[in-house]
């Protein structure tokens, strides 16, 4: 097994709550039958999010070019500050990792964010990397499940995982339609690192307090329906899909995956007391605890939806964050849950000991 040795996050400067953020796309409004879209700013389950730029930036035309420039101003600083967060107060050091795993979906680097960070880091040149592309709101889940991968086969060693997205870059002021109202509403900025190790790392073995361990994971994608979530990359820049069948396939797709999963690790979804999901949204979080029993708990990504938004990728970390910190477990099982663009869905089992 794998156990997550600390997790780090970071968020931008600007703040915008979301009845400002109704505002500011109320004002883009060309045609008066999308105005009932707005009312998903208010049932979305968010109080504030965090951004790169200031509002008066989304009221304006970008190009390509211009929205990647973001990434590469703001979002490799805001990595470096996750990395910084995840390492505070830690005895493992940035020059004994031995493998890092970088990830994002919203900002087009050659070479990739994990080369940046090795060139700012303490980190050895020799480090192994794994750089993910793509993978969208499931990319934290999906990363979990290789990190867990690397340490079964390197039970010795360490590996750091960075997610960093500025998913809210994607904004097309003079395209306002359902699918870009929607995005509006929930997307955010926001970047998380995660340490874990193998469970013959020194430092797993000298642990004495309880952990949070990867025990097995699961993948599964649903075939032809590669437009259900992802972006269409135009000249001026990447254009959300985001379809409103999402919330249905967590009662159909998501709901076979996790009993198959379940069913092969002999777990009955009885002993699950946690599920740790990725929020893409509200309907989608209400869509989970129809299947849930009344013990088991979603709380933490309630509250990251409110307190963040849906930042892609480092916000199933947020989740897990804030549930290390509060230490609520009373149970032995948990599971970790994300779904993405394919469309597809990961499944971590976790154990608290």
């Amino acid at each position: 097994m794998s156990v997550i040795y600390s997790i780090g996050t970071a968020v931008p400067k600007y703040e915008l709550k979301q009845d400002r953020a109704k505002e500011v796309i109320s004002t883009l409004l060309t045609e008066k039958r999308l105005s009932k879209y707005l009312a998903v700013f208010d049932t979305a389950g968010i109080n504030q999010r965090y951004f790169v730029t200031e509002p008066e930036w989304f009221q304006s035309k970008h190009g390509l070019s211009e929205r990647n420039h973001l990434y590469m101003k703001y979002g490799i600083d805001l990595a470096e500050q996750a990395v910084f967060d995840c390492f505070k107060n830690h005895e493992l050091h940035m020059k004994d990792l031995d493998a890092i795993i970088s990830v994002t979906s919203t900002g087009i680097l050659t070479p990739p964010l994990d080369v940046h960070l090795i060139n700012r880091l303490p980190l050895k040149d020799t480090i192994r990397r794994y750089p993910l592309f793509g993978l969208g709101c499931a990319g934290g889940g999906v990363a979990l499940s290789r990190a867990h991968d690397y340490l079964k086969a390197n039970p010795t060693h360490s590996i750091m995982i960075v997610n960093c997205e500025l998913a809210t870059v994607a904004f097309h002021h003079d395209h306002v339609d359902q699918q870009n109202i929607v995005g509006a509403a929930l997307f955010s900025d926001g970047a998380s690192c995660t340490v874990l190790l193998g469970h013959e790392h020194p430092l797993a073995k000298q642990r004495k307090e309880p952990s949070l361990y990867i025990k097995s994971s699961s993948s599964k994608l649903l075939k032809e329906s590669m437009d259900v979530m992802g972006w269409d990359i135009k000249n001026d820049g990447f254009y959300v899909i985001f379809s409103t069948i999402i919330p249905k396939l967590v009662r159909s797709f998501w709901k076979d995956h996790l009993e198959e999963f379940l069913i092969k690790e002999q777990i009955d979804f009885k002993e699950i007391e946690y599920i740790l999901a990725h929020p893409g949204g509200r309907k989608v979080l209400e869509e989970v605890e129809k299947i849930m029993f009344d013990h088991q708990m979603l709380d933490y990504s309630k509250e990251v939806l409110k307190q963040y938004g849906n930042m892609s990728s480092p916000t199933v970390l947020f989740v897990i964050k804030q549930a290390l910190e509060s230490r609520p477990f009373k149970r032995q099982h948990h599971l970790v849950t994300a779904l993405g663009p394919g469309f597809t869905s990961e499944i971590l089992l976790m154990e608290w000991k």
